[in-house]
């Protein structure tokens, strides 16, 4: 679980996407089932300070419910249903089920919880099976001050839109060699073997989403990525393996 470069990691998408509902406890136990060896999955704050797992920073695409997440408590937050009786899970939630079973891939969706994330992972001893990324190069800056030993990813753009030219993506990998950031995290569609050697000649390691028909999973196999984000675990096992 330690993303070692011979490996290429299958990330399961907010847990296993192809199973709702998304980034539940439920979804991350199907996960660590189906034999990922990370989950992806987004974090944020709640008003009084813990942090949650929910893709947007809003409730009402998977709980019917409009509301800010910064705006509630974890009680008002616990009281949402997510689909099939799941609730909002927090981080401390995840790790008790994930811990030694499945990496971390945790994005910062919101501003302002670097001290509290690094906190809770130091004092689960997780450091070494997670990695952190996101679209804010400010907080990821942060994290590496805080604790030296994660491995942190940027993703970019921060639009997620598709980048023609070699030289605007080419300025995308400098900007991560230059944070002295470990990942780069990117759409599918800006990707090619020339991505991939710039990124390595200058270790920069490449993980790649959403990878969901099986002809983009070859092709990323076969590229050498480090990871690719998907929602069907057991495809991507399947191919990989066969590779």
């Amino acid at each position: 679980m330690d993303g070692k470069s011979n490996q290429i990691l299958i990330i399961g998408h907010r847990g296993a996407y192809k199973y709702p509902p998304e980034n539940t406890l439920k979804s991350f136990q199907k996960a660590i089932e189906l034999g990922a060896d990370f989950t992806e999955f987004d974090i944020h704050l709640s008003k009084d300070g813990e942090i949650v797992i929910m893709h947007d920073e809003d409730t009402s695409r998977t709980t019917g419910v409009k509301s800010l997440i910064k705006n509630m408590t974890l009680k008002e937050l616990k009281e949402l249903d997510c689909g099939n009786g799941e609730r909002i899970p927090t981080l401390h939630e995840l790790i008790k089920i994930a811990k030694g079973k499945i990496g971390l891939l945790c994005e910062i969706k919101a501003k302002g919880l670097e001290n509290k994330l690094v906190e809770i992972l130091t004092a689960n001893n997780i450091i070494e099976s997670t990695i952190i990324d996101s679209f804010y190069i400010d907080e990821l800056l942060n994290i590496q001050q805080l604790e030296p030993n994660l491995k942190l990813g940027l993703v970019l753009p921060k639009d997620e839109s598709f980048v023609p030219e070699w030289d605007q993506r080419k300025e995308m990998i400098d900007t991560v060699i230059n944070s002295n950031l470990s990942y780069i995290l990117t759409r599918f569609n800006n990707i090619n073997p020339k991505f991939i050697k710039y990124s390595h000649d200058n270790d920069i390691k490449v993980i790649v989403y959403p990878v969901n028909a099986k002809m983009l999973m070859k092709r990323f196999i076969n590229m050498g990525v480090d990871g690719m984000i998907v929602n069907d675990i057991l495809k991507a096992k399947k191919l990989l393996n066969n590779h």
